[in-house]
């Protein structure tokens, strides 16, 4: 599954329009659909699977599934920026699960759509592995390797965002879209490793700048965000 990737389902998308072009499908019956639950980007992928009903073309229900992944992101981290240490050497992250039960609604025909419903999100857990550099922490000097694994908690919310669905006559369709629990922002945890051997004054001192960079930003809400192709099933 690893090798689903957004250019894949843009070819499939438009092959599958070629062939099918003289059918027509009304926007309405069960559609089952895939996707990427990542931007495929810096080994990200998140595989997805979609299915639910159109019982207009303003109204739809149904579910989103998107499996674990693992993804290792060398020095691109945004976890690891928060820490403000220099010497990052790697970083690798386990993403778990996510499900969302969705209502959307498409006020006007071809405008965007209300997406909201329940979210729910696995625990994810990042792994970053910092060089043996001279550093300051905690009012202390160490020299040492650092390894910090921060981990957001299972936790689930109720979600509101926005999506966009291109509907072919034929039935098929691609879609992408966003549905955040807002300002629900799960409390993080960490372990601290390597030959640095850090005080808790340090330890405490790497949590905060961490926490604050963690509610900084909207991506660690509890979420979906889903692109990919479905069918309409009549």
């Amino acid at each position: 599954m690893k090798t689903l990737t957004l250019s894949t389902l843009i070819v499939v998308t438009f092959i599958l329009s070629y062939e099918l072009q003289s059918q027509t499908t009304p926007l309405s019956g069960w559609q089952i659909g895939i996707g990427l639950g990542e931007l495929p980007m810096d080994g990200s992928f998140k595989p997805s699977i979609t299915f639910g009903y159109h019982f207009n073309e303003k109204i739809y229900t149904g579910i989103v599934y998107q499996f674990r992944d693992k993804i290792n992101r060398g020095a691109s981290s945004f976890n690891a920026k928060s820490t403000e240490m220099e010497g990052l050497i790697s970083s690798s992250e386990t993403v778990a699960q996510r499900f969302m039960l969705q209502f959307r609604y498409t006020p006007v025909k071809h405008a965007p759509y209300i997406s909201t419903g329940f979210v729910f999100n696995g625990k994810d857990t990042e792994t970053m592995h910092f060089d043996a550099q001279k550093r300051s922490l905690g009012g202390d000097l160490y020299k040492g390797d650092i390894v910090i694994q921060q981990t957001r908690p299972a936790g689930w919310g109720l979600a509101l965002g926005i999506g966009y669905q291109y509907n072919f006559k034929n039935g098929i369709s691609a879609n992408a879209e966003w549905t955040p629990a807002w300002f629900q922002f799960p409390d993080p945890a960490y372990s601290f490793g390597g030959s640095a051997e850090l005080t808790k004054k340090a330890e405490a001192e790497l949590k905060s700048r961490m926490d604050k960079g963690f509610k900084s930003s909207v991506t660690n809400y509890y979420k979906i965000f889903h692109i990919g192709v479905a069918y309409r099933i009549n």
